[in-house]
């Protein structure tokens, strides 16, 4: 027998169901060839609810009595259907969960205009005789040493710390260099070195900057902050707001 095409259904609407079987016609095959069509010309599921519903409801008006559609066959075709639409409500959700995180996001951004921030970095600004950075432990140290760096690289002062909690540690910098001299007002580095469980490692350094604005989270991005010092970060790279 040969498999019907969509217009045979069409042009047999005014046939009886005897006629078709004496004809030879095969609407079993409507099935497959339905659900291949649909997904090519439907653009949302209830155009191909729609159009689903026709083709079977014509399959089962139009079959052939001497061997029925089964039920089995019937159920899996309407689970086809079930599961397109599922599928468009998990993304229509997703899409409008992910727009309430970049909302969040944003809103979170905003609050942080105007204060400062600790994120990872390793300049220090002296003002005033005074600069403030930070160092991020993934686990206690027992040791801590920080080297400060001048503008040519020179190594201007070094402090020597005690054992320090593990995460966010807050530190400063008086401005001396290492005879007790106060050095001029400017952007300066550092270099950390840590011992951690008889370990010599290099953690994070964290850079005190300001927030001066924010850059609204995309459909691929989530929210950054921008900061005085002319670049921008993610806010989940906030380690502390000072």
């Amino acid at each position: 027998m040969s498999a019907i095409q969509n217009n045979t259904v069409s042009n047999s609407a005014s046939n009886s169901a005897s006629n078709s079987a004496s004809n030879g016609i095969n609407t079993k095959s409507i099935g497959g060839s339905a659900t291949a069509a649909l997904n090519a010309s439907a653009s949302s599921a209830a155009q191909i609810q729609d159009q689903f519903m026709t083709l079977l409801v014509a399959q089962m008006k139009y079959q052939d009595p001497t061997d029925p559609m089964k039920s089995a066959e019937m159920t899996s075709q309407m689970a086809q259907i079930s599961t397109v639409e599922g599928v468009n409500k998990l993304n229509s959700s997703m899409n409008s969960l992910l727009s309430q995180m970049q909302s969040s996001q944003a809103f979170q951004a905003s609050s942080l205009v105007g204060k400062s921030v600790l994120v990872p970095g390793n300049t220090l600004n002296l003002t005033k005789g005074q600069a403030t950075f930070g160092v991020q432990l993934d686990a206690p140290a027992s040791s801590l040493k920080v080297n400060i760096l001048n503008g040519a690289g020179q190594s201007v002062d070094v402090m020597t710390l005690g054992p320090q909690p593990a995460g966010t540690v807050p530190l400063a910098w008086d401005g001396k260099d290492i005879n007790g001299n106060q050095l001029p007002d400017g952007p300066y580095r550092f270099q950390l070195a840590a011992n951690v469980a008889g370990k010599n490692i290099n953690p994070t350094g964290l850079a005190t900057a300001n927030v001066t604005g924010i850059l609204n989270p995309t459909a691929n991005t989530s929210a950054q902050i921008m900061l005085d010092n002319n670049t921008t970060t993610n806010i989940s790279n906030v380690a502390q707001i000072r």
